[in-house]
């Protein structure tokens, strides 16, 4: 159930930003950083907004959860082992290039660790 409820918190937490990286206008965050980092070119990968990839995964951890085949549980690792290397770089971008702090991106970022957890306790 925990995954589950991460993966529900994950795709809300991506739906609104692949909204605002598709929309102008302000971005709700703590700080000033949000924008910069959702906005920029580091916000798609092969010209997908981040945000829709965190809608996916997310919503696809969500569903493999409830449905706990093994085949389901393989796929949602793999994923979640792939969703942790770009988070971590994304990271690092946010640090190192952007020197910017997107709350939402750490977030998301935090979520996927808890579903990694998460997996390695079944």
């Amino acid at each position: 159930m925990i995954i589950s409820a991460f993966g529900v918190t994950g795709v809300a937490i991506s739906a609104y930003v692949w909204y605002k990286q598709v929309t102008s206008g302000p971005v709700l965050c703590i700080g000033e950083g949000c924008a910069r980092v959702i906005r920029s070119r580091y916000g798609r990968l092969l010209g997908i907004p981040n945000g829709a990839l965190g809608v996916v995964y997310f919503g696809g951890a969500a569903i493999a959860s409830l449905v706990a085949t093994p085949v389901a549980l393989i796929l949602l690792t793999a994923a979640t082992l792939v969703a942790l290397l770009l988070y971590g770089y994304l990271t690092y971008l946010q640090y190192a290039v952007l020197k910017a702090w997107c709350m939402w991106c750490l977030a998301s970022a935090a979520l996927t660790i808890g579903i990694g957890l998460s997996l390695l306790t079944l």
